[in-house]
């Protein structure tokens, strides 16, 4: 991830490749979105958001709004700088999950619940050690066990391309060769 530090941080990590598949996707070239969602295991792309806010809540507390997801007991939740506003679809809440690391352990997923605000949303940490300022991966690398973007694409019910293409330009593209 860059070294510079901009609170919200949002970025995303494909290679040359992928972000030439996108970019042809988006003037509707069906072969280049065809040829993403068939490379994306091979050539998986990672997304990371930073974590902007971590609350200590009981059981019975509603999650944004409608609270259409309210904790079954205590626990933590996790206020991600990322939503639909920046193209992240609406639906992911209570359906997808992220991956968080901790500087030492494994990855973890976290559910994202409740429903994907204009500029974030929010996980359930549970009791992970999870604080403002660290990241949590949207999706990525299986290799490294995060959830692949087929999965979280497959969860929400949209192709890989369409999640990736959808993203706005307040999403850093770190593009590596």
């Amino acid at each position: 991830m860059s070294d510079a530090h901009t609170a919200g941080a949002r970025v995303l990590y494909l290679s040359a490749s992928q972000n030439s598949r996108i970019a042809d996707a988006l003037t509707g070239d069906a072969a280049a979105a065809a040829a993403f969602d068939a490379t994306v295991s091979s050539d998986p792309i990672r997304l990371f958001v930073e974590v902007l806010s971590t609350k200590r809540v009981p059981e019975g507390s509603g999650v944004s709004y409608g609270h259409t997801f309210v904790t079954q007991h205590p626990t933590t939740l996790a206020r991600v700088a990322i939503g639909y506003g920046h193209g992240l679809p609406r639906k992911a809440g209570n359906r997808a999950s992220v991956t968080w690391s901790p500087v030492d352990g494994s990855p973890m997923r976290l559910p994202i619940v409740g429903r994907v605000a204009m500029d974030e949303f929010v996980v359930d940490a549970g009791d992970a050690p999870v604080s403002p300022g660290s990241r949590v991966c949207v999706f990525g690398d299986p290799g490294r066990h995060e959830v692949p973007l087929t999965e979280w694409a497959a969860s929400i019910g949209e192709s890989p391309v369409s999640i990736a293409a959808c993203l706005d330009d307040r999403v850093e593209r770190n593009v590596v060769r």
